[in-house]
């Protein structure tokens, strides 16, 4: 009876698996190779990702018309606009947090899974071949590493480590969204005296603050020096608010003695009013950075540029046009007032958006920038 029923078995189970799919466990080899056979993949809308400390996760404040919504509100209907800001953070710590299981996926895998930087179009299935969804990196830290090494070791890190854990940062960028990837570095901004010590009162109250600074103008204007070193090294944009913010509240007249716009974070600046604390953006300072953002793209990275209606200055609508390596100058999906109600089939039917991952009938287009 025994060997009766293991004959039954055996049987049943030869049947099963000439009638079902087989499946078994693949390397990340025979993934890639799958990949490689699977076109056309679904589409999937570009990405543009902000990495560093509390100025960039704050960027989504709404209150605080924060730099990261208004470069979202830029790109609706283009872009997804993906915010990697870790309040608090120094860049010792945002490494390790890269470095680590979640912070990798949360940053990197989860950007590029699929028809990603180590997709299907990768040339050999080890290196990567440039070629990514995500459009573009903002990399925005050193106002907690600036911090004094005596009044505050623990957000401190030294210079030359600075420049080093940027370095890394942008390495990290290149390994996993593609060697092509646009990156965009910004300096930490000025730092307003009078203003934090304000908060440290307001903060911890007059029994508890310092009264000592342990961020301050000399020491931001260094870091943001390195930021802009590191950026020109590597070849890359950069946006140095700590000098922009000074620049445009100038007036003529002024010189770099006057107290009512110098440099040395004293009460009467008039550039203080982009910042909420001395330190972080007030709504007034998101919006300088988020369009000063936007102008720098424009001239640098055109390719993935919005240019708004010329009509209403909006970029919502169907009269802005995006960048060629944005897939279509026209966004996602057929904008309304190309709908004709009687036809509705049509406008979608001819609404082609033509994406790095390919054209929608599985070839690749050769004529789009990436």
């Amino acid at each position: 009876k025994l060997k009766v029923l293991l004959l039954l078995l055996l049987l049943i189970f030869n049947i099963d698996s000439s009638t079902s799919t087989t499946t078994s466990i693949m390397t990340d080899s025979d993934k890639i190779q799958v990949h490689d056979e699977a076109l056309p993949l679904p589409f999937r809308r570009d990405k543009i990702v902000l990495l560093g400390d509390s100025i960039t996760q704050m960027s989504f404040s709404a209150e605080l018309s924060g730099w990261g919504t208004h470069l979202a509100d830029v790109y609706q209907r283009r872009c997804d606009v993906f915010n990697r800001g870790m309040s608090g953070y120094n860049t010792n710590w945002y490494l390790k947090y890269l470095e680590s299981d979640q912070g990798k996926y949360d940053v990197f895998d989860s950007m590029t899974s699929g028809a990603g930087s180590e997709g299907i179009y990768n040339n050999n299935g080890n290196e990567n071949d440039g070629i990514s969804d995500v459009k573009l990196v903002t990399i925005f830290f050193g106002a907690n590493d600036a911090s004094c090494s005596k009044l505050n070791p623990r957000h401190h890190v030294p210079i030359p480590t600075f420049e080093s854990n940027l370095e890394k940062i942008v390495n990290l960028c290149k390994l996993n969204y593609g060697k092509k990837v646009r990156i965009v570095f910004i300096t930490p901004p000025p730092v307003h005296h009078q203003s934090r010590l304000e908060f440290q009162i307001k903060r911890w109250g007059k029994d508890k603050a310092t009264g000592e600074l342990e961020r301050n103008m000399e020491l931001s204007s260094q870091y943001a020096s390195s930021v802009m070193k590191v950026a020109k090294k590597m070849n890359y944009p950069s946006l140095n608010i700590w000098q922009m913010m000074q620049d445009a509240t100038r007036i003529d007249g002024d010189n770099e003695n006057d107290n009512a716009n110098s440099s040395d974070g004293g009460d009467n600046e008039r550039w203080s009013k982009y910042l909420s604390d001395g330190l972080h953006l007030s709504a007034e300072g998101n919006l300088f950075v988020g369009r000063s953002l936007n102008d720098l793209i424009a001239k640098e990275f055109p390719e993935i540029a919005v240019v708004p209606c010329e009509h209403t200055g909006y970029t919502g609508n169907s009269s802005s046009k995006g960048g060629e390596a944005l897939g279509s100058e026209k966004g996602v999906g057929p904008w309304h007032d190309e709908i004709n109600h009687l036809d509705a089939a049509k406008a979608f039917a001819d609404h082609s958006l033509c994406h790095d991952r390919g054209n929608g009938d599985g070839s690749v287009s050769k004529k789009r920038k990436v």
